[in-house]
C-alpha cells in the first residue's frame, strides 16, 4: 500500500516509524487518520507483546547511555540527566562520538541537524556566487541562467555542508532528555527486554516520538493532538 490522496507522505512516514519503534503493524493506515495521539496509543497498547514489568525505561536508558559515554573519558558521577550534552560531545569531534555512542548503544538515535546558517548558505550561496561571477568577473550569465543553475545547485550545497550537522536534535540538549528520544525512537527493543509498564508510559513514548519526528517541542504535542489535522502535516 502506497501514499494516497487521504493519506500524505509526511503522515505515511510517521506512522512508519511509530511501527519501527513500538514493534507493531497498525495495518491500514486510513484507519488511524484523525486519531489523537490518545487512541494510538491504546492501539498500540493492544497490539504490543512486551513483557510486563515495573521498571522507569527512562532510567534504564539512561543508565545504558551513560555506559556508552563513559569510554569518551568521563567519570561515572559526572554524568548525570541534567548534564549538558554538549559539554561531553563537543562541537569538534560531535559527529565522530555520535556515531560511536549508536555503535555502543546498538540502538536508533537521531540524526544531528544543519544550524541555520547552513541551510541560509546552502539556499543563497550558489546565487550569491553566480550573481558576483556575472558583476565582477564578466561571465555572461542571465537572470534565468542564474535561478535555474541555483536551484540545482542547493541539493550539491546542501550535501557538501553534512560535515557542519553537528545541532543536536530538539528535545536532547542534556543526556536525560537525549535518553527520553533515543527510547521514544526504540520502545520495542528496550521494552522487550527489560519488560513495559504500559499505561502512561506508552502514552507518553508516543508523544515523545511524534514531537521528535515533526520537529516539535514536547508540550506542543499532547495526548489529544490529532494525526494528521493538528499536526500541521499531510
Amino acid at each position: 500500500m502506497k501514499p494516497d490522496a487521504v493519506l500524505g507522505e509526511d503522515t505515511w512516514e510517521l506512522f512508519e516509524a511509530i511501527e519501527s519503534s513500538f514493534g507493531i503493524d497498525l495495518g491500514d493506515y486510513r484507519v488511524h487518520y484523525g486519531r489523537s495521539i490518545r487512541q494510538l496509543a491504546a492501539e498500540v497498547e493492544r497490539l504490543a507483546t512486551y513483557p510486563s514489568a515495573d521498571k522507569c525505561l527512562t532510567a534504564v536508558l539512561f543508565y545504558r547511555l551513560r555506559r556508552a559515554l563513559q569510554p569518551f573519558g568521563f567519570a561515572r558521577n559526572s554524568i548525570q540527566p541534567t548534564t549538558p550534552l554538549r559539554e561531553l560531545l563537543p562541537w569538534r569531534n560531535r559527529r565522530k562520538r555520535w556515531l560511536q555512542m549508536r555503535d555502543r548503544l546498538g540502538l536508533e538515535l537521531p540524526g544531528l541537524a544543519l544550524p541555520r546558517w547552513a541551510f541560509f548558505l546552502a539556499l543563497c550561496g550558489p546565487a550569491t556566487i553566480l550573481v558576483g561571477m556575472r558583476l565582477f568577473c564578466g561571465i555572461a550569465l542571465g537572470i534565468g541562467s542564474i535561478f535555474v543553475l541555483s536551484i540545482l545547485l542547493v541539493i550539491p550545497a546542501l550535501f557538501g555542508l553534512i560535515p557542519l550537522a553537528r545541532t543536536l536534535p530538539l528535545g536532547s540538549e542534556t543526556c536525560g532528555g537525549l535518553a527520553e528520544v533515543i527510547l521514544a525512537q526504540n520502545y520495542s527493543a528496550i521494552a522487550m527486554e527489560n519488560g513495559s509498564r504500559r499505561g502512561a508510559e506508552v502514552l507518553w513514548a508516543l508523544r515523545q516520538l511524534v514531537a521528535t519526528e515533526m520537529g516539535m517541542n514536547f508540550e506542543e504535542v499532547s495526548p489529544d493532538t490529532r494525526i494528521p489535522q493538528d499536526l500541521n502535516i499531510y
